[in-house]
């Protein structure tokens, strides 16, 4: 019998077994990086309240002014100065920003309030919020998403049962003091 001469190196067998693990990590990898993707478009989708930003700004414009703007375009062109000019609406009273839409009302010179209510395709899984700010304390009430037809006939300052028919609760108060001027709970 001739013996049969095999060359030292790479027989059929192992580019076999090598094609192999490269599939597996190449499937791995692609599975992973599917898996990465479906969380960013999940987190980008996601609504963000901007509350805090929000009222603290409001808070800082009546400090500087002694008075709560009367629309989004005020404080914009005072502390914010975004470039361009955002959409304010025809009243400049609504803002969207981070899958939330605000509805601004200045009740007078001393007391505003803010709907901010989600929106997008992740709607559901954030809550819906009703504020009222003085410059020494805020009240708010927090609930589950708003339909977009009840959304049109909103109150811009509604009365504590129209909250309740929302299924809006209150969250406790803040109370702003001088020298403090983190809200602290009542």
């Amino acid at each position: 019998m001739r013996k049969t001469k095999t060359r030292a190196g790479f027989s059929k067998l192992k580019i076999t077994w090598l094609m192999l693990a490269l599939a597996g990590m190449l499937a791995v990898g692609s599975y992973g990086w599917h898996v990465y993707t479906l969380f960013r478009d999940w987190q980008m989708n996601m609504p963000q309240p901007q509350l805090e930003k929000l009222t603290n700004d409001l808070r800082l414009y009546h400090t500087r002014t002694g008075r709560f703007p009367a629309t989004f375009t005020e404080i914009n062109e005072s502390l914010w100065h975004t470039k361009p000019t955002p959409d304010y609406g025809s009243d400049g009273r609504q803002a969207r920003t981070k899958n939330y839409y605000y509805f601004y009302t200045r009740v007078n010179e001393q007391t505003c309030t803010i709907w901010a209510l989600p929106t997008g395709p992740r709607r559901q899984y954030a809550s819906s919020f009703f504020i009222v700010l003085a410059p020494e304390w805020l009240r708010s009430w927090k609930g589950k998403a708003i339909e977009d037809d009840v959304i049109g006939r909103l109150p811009a300052i509604p009365k504590p049962d129209q909250l309740a028919a929302l299924m809006m609760q209150e969250i406790p108060s803040r109370v702003f003091n001088q020298r403090n001027e983190r809200g602290v709970s009542r």
